[in-house]
C-alpha cells in the first residue's frame, strides 16, 4: 500500500502541479489539496477496493467500491456527485486498470471539471 501511495504522489508531482498545491502521504491515504481550495482523499488499500473522494465545500465527488448500490449498472464502482444521494455509474475509471491508471483517469477527471467548473 505504502508504495502504491508514493507512485501515486510522484503521478502528483510529475502530471498534476497544476491543479494540486500540497500533497500528504498519511499512514492510510493520501491527501491533496487543490488550486481552488478543495481536497481529494484517495485510499487505495488492495488492486479492486479503493475510494477517490473529492470535498469541494459541501459538496462531494467520491468514486469507490463501498458494496452498496447494486442497481448500478458498473457495481460495485459508483459516483457520488455532488452529494452522497445523488449516485450513478462510474464512467470514469476501467474496471481492469491498474491503480496507476485509475488514479490518472481520476486526476484527469478532476482536472477536466476544474476546467469546465461544471460543478
Amino acid at each position: 500500500m505504502l508504495l502504491r501511495y508514493l507512485a501515486f504522489l510522484k503521478i502528483v508531482r510529475d502530471e498534476y502541479s497544476d491543479i494540486v498545491v500540497d500533497a500528504e502521504l498519511r499512514a492510510d491515504r493520501i491527501r491533496l489539496i487543490l488550486v481552488d481550495g478543495s481536497w481529494i482523499e484517495v485510499r487505495y488499500p488492495v488492486e479492486d477496493k479503493f475510494s477517490f473522494h473529492w470535498q469541494r465545500g459541501e459538496r462531494i465527488y467520491r468514486i469507490d467500491t463501498a458494496p452498496h448500490h447494486r442497481e448500478i449498472s458498473t457495481f460495485p464502482r459508483h459516483i457520488h456527485f455532488g452529494s452522497e444521494d445523488n449516485v450513478t455509474e462510474d464512467y470514469v475509471l476501467k474496471e481492469k486498470a491498474s491503480p496507476e491508471e485509475n488514479f490518472r483517469r481520476f486526476m484527469n477527471w478532476v482536472r477536466d471539471l476544474l476546467q469546465s467548473d461544471r460543478l
